[in-house]
């Protein structure tokens, strides 16, 4: 059964690369999380900058929210001074991996 999946973005216009690449990670992710019942995924690049924060590129954050019938599992990136942000593919790419472990962790907690 495929994930149903929301995808949102704020402050950066639509772009059907960066879906299609949140659906390949979906893809992964439901080899082992095939109880979960939806995914919201919000990709935003904030205008507003930390104080003291002297690089020009945009970041981009990707929030996460899995459900799961047994608990929820939220992953939100807030780190503005990971200038590898910058590169919307490599914020993705840490946010499901960090999504990834934790719900690994999730599961094995519950002894699946």
């Amino acid at each position: 059964m495929a994930l149903p999946i929301q995808i949102t973005f704020r402050d950066i216009p639509t772009s059907e690369a960066v879906e299609a690449k949140i659906r390949k990670h979906v893809e992964r992710l439901e080899r082992f999380a095939d109880r979960a019942t939806s995914l919201h995924v919000i990709v935003s690049s904030p205008h507003a900058r930390p104080q003291g924060a002297s690089h020009k590129g945009r970041l981009y954050q990707f929030t996460l929210e899995l459900l799961l019938p047994k608990g929820d599992i939220v992953v939100r990136q807030d780190d503005d001074n990971n200038r590898a942000h910058e590169d919307i593919y490599v914020a993705m790419r840490d946010a499901f991996a960090a999504l990834e472990r934790r719900t690994h962790e999730h599961l094995e907690k519950l002894g699946r």
